[in-house]
């Protein structure tokens, strides 16, 4: 288990640039989005198994969020719903980050 809250905000940072490089994916139309977000889940699903956040409801949210996402980028029109998820998760990552600065200040 990581229990360096420094690593894990270090982490999810990099996250959030991950997050939103699905907005460029989608607006090019790239063929490989689908698999850069089942990739991006599988390594958010081990994250579970390496730091104790596996029930925080901000991961639940966060991997329910782009699960739905990775369903719907191939549809017709989903443009304004692809961009109100992608920040939806970038805002749950980064409030799991000021949950750990808290944490690490407390």
């Amino acid at each position: 288990m990581i229990d360096n809250n420094k690593k894990l905000e270090m982490y999810l940072n990099t996250v959030v640039n991950s997050v939103f490089k699905i907005l460029p994916l989608y607006e090019e139309k790239n063929e490989g989005i689908e698999i850069y977000i089942d990739s991006l889940l599988f390594e958010l699903y081990g994250l579970g198994e390496v730091v104790a956040i596996k029930h925080s409801y901000e991961y639940i949210s966060l991997l329910s969020t782009l699960e739905s996402v990775r369903k719907v980028v191939h549809k017709n029109d989903s443009k304004k719903i692809i961009k109100r998820e992608v920040f939806k998760c970038i805002n749950i990552v980064k409030n799991m980050i000021g949950k750990l600065s808290e944490d690490e200040h407390s």
